[in-house]
């Protein structure tokens, strides 16, 4: 396939970083093939930073206000795009229709388009729901995978980390807010694990802040007590770096929790009833979706606050690992690979 593919895909920091399996197994499959992804750059740099496209077009930019163009011209740049990819497939809704009108005037055998989300009701994994418009892969549940940066966002990434004192493999990332304020993870659960897990391994806990977290993080920071550094509107393929020289990672249903689930050695995800895990669970590997209502009552005993949660269903979401226990209980190793206080840090405590 001498021109490549073409894949458009205009969505949120979660979606976009969710299309790594089918750039994963497009790569597989069609050694060779040079992958471009139309998408929002700052989203999809991480994609490209990991090798799975060779090139990222702004989904928002032109020529892709063209798409839903009632009068298309077949020399038009987006024409021309299209033309220039043996395939193209655009995650986008087309309820009235008028995107595969265009693109049946284009190349009709090489183009198609596909819904982004599974219809409502419909438990299959948006992985595996994106997979359908790719005859002959398979579209069963994406399997776990890891992305690693490149050498230049580690060294970045170094930077970053001497600036602030950090040693890495010997500090976890909290991630407290996140796009809409009904996912994330109560501040006090989080504060709890944080000090659970200082307690446990002796490591530093750092704060991943982005633009629209800042109420969360006060909040959390304000319950956790000690001051702690803070990484502010870090860009996402930086983050991943960070990420990955981090011992570990816990946050809500978020953009940056799908960033730490690839990138990560491991990472916990607490979500609540306004999550579906069946269709957006994270595909890295070692990382554990939790009930973060399961997770108060372990830490807290049985009371609740009533305020902020209630009886959250898990969804049938397995754990894949230990619950904090109630206060003042012995501490279980939430990582349990990691390096413990008094233990000699080896450079392979993450095999």
């Amino acid at each position: 396939m001498s021109g490549g593919i073409l894949i458009y895909r205009m969505g949120a920091f979660g979606d976009t970083l969710l299309l790594a399996p089918l750039l994963g197994r497009l790569r597989e499959t069609r050694p060779g093939v040079r992958l471009t992804l139309a998408a929002n750059p700052a989203y999809a740099a991480p994609l490209l930073d990991a090798g799975l496209a060779e090139e990222i077009l702004d989904a928002g930019a032109p020529p892709f206000h063209l798409l839903y163009d009632g009068r298309p011209s077949e020399n038009d740049a987006l024409a021309r795009l299209i033309r220039r990819h043996d395939a193209c497939v655009f995650y986008t809704a087309d309820r009235s229709g008028e995107l595969a009108r265009r693109l049946r005037s284009s190349r009709p055998e090489k183009c198609r388009v596909h819904p982004p989300f599974p219809p409502e009701g419909e438990s299959v994994h948006v992985c595996a729901w994106m997979t359908r418009a790719w005859p002959g892969l398979s579209a069963s549940a994406p399997e776990s995978m890891k992305l690693t940066p490149s050498e230049n966002s580690l060294s970045e990434a170094d930077k970053i980390l001497k600036k602030n004192g950090l040693r890495p493999s010997r500090f976890f990332i909290f991630h407290p807010g996140g796009g809409g304020e009904r996912k994330w993870p109560p501040p006090d659960v989080l504060a709890e694990m944080g000090r659970a897990l200082a307690r446990e391994t002796g490591h530093q806990p750092v704060v991943a802040e982005g633009p629209a977290d800042s109420v969360a993080s006060e909040n959390f920071r304000r319950l956790r007590g000690a001051p702690l550094p803070v990484l502010r509107e870090t860009p996402p393929v930086i983050l991943g770096a960070l990420l990955s020289r981090s011992s570990g990672y816990i946050g809500g249903d978020s953009g940056v929790s799908h960033l730490a689930s690839l990138y990560a050695p491991r990472a916990s995800i607490l979500y609540g009833p306004h999550s579906d895990m069946r269709v957006w669970r994270p595909i890295g590997s070692r990382t554990r979706c939790l009930s973060w209502e399961a997770e108060r009552r372990s830490a807290f005993g049985c009371r609740r606050d009533r305020r902020t949660s209630g009886d959250f269903p898990s969804r049938g979401v397995p754990s894949g690992g230990e619950r904090l226990p109630r206060r003042g209980g012995p501490q279980p190793r939430m990582f349990a690979s990691l390096p413990q206080r008094g233990e000699p840090e080896s450079p392979f405590h993450d095999q």
